[in-house]
């Protein structure tokens, strides 16, 4: 081994010569050739998600009672009076005083003109 091999030290032989570290004497000076340095200029890109879309499934909504007439019962669509007693359907068999014609019963049906429940009084 030459001796600016030995004038190394710690680098050892084998890792002077893997950096490009040469000396053939002692009168030669260590020359260091720096390595090329080679950084990729590749940019790596990833697929974006498509966004996830849901569809609400929602059950049957009923309608609100429109706003009666201050006398009105809101139970019902038309105006079937508040305080007038008992209704009954005009075509049945009811013993009035009242009849009406066919309504639309909002909520509860005090006058019980919906006996299907299925949201309408006195239908044929």
């Amino acid at each position: 081994m030459s001796n600016g091999l030995k004038a190394l030290g710690i680098i050892g032989a084998g890792a002077a010569l893997a950096l490009g570290l040469a000396a053939s004497d002692s009168n030669t000076a260590l020359v260091s050739t720096p390595a090329a340095v080679v950084v990729p200029s590749v940019v790596e890109t990833k697929p974006v998600p498509k966004p996830i879309t849901t569809t609400a499934v929602s059950e049957p909504v009923t309608p609100d009672a429109p706003k009666p007439a201050s006398n009105c019962h809101p139970s019902y669509s038309g105006c079937l009076k508040m305080n007038a007693g008992d209704y009954d359907c005009a075509s049945g068999s009811g013993n009035g005083p009242n009849y009406t014609g066919a309504v639309q019963v909002y909520g509860s049906d005090p006058f019980d003109l919906d006996r299907d429940n299925d949201g309408w009084g006195c239908e044929r």
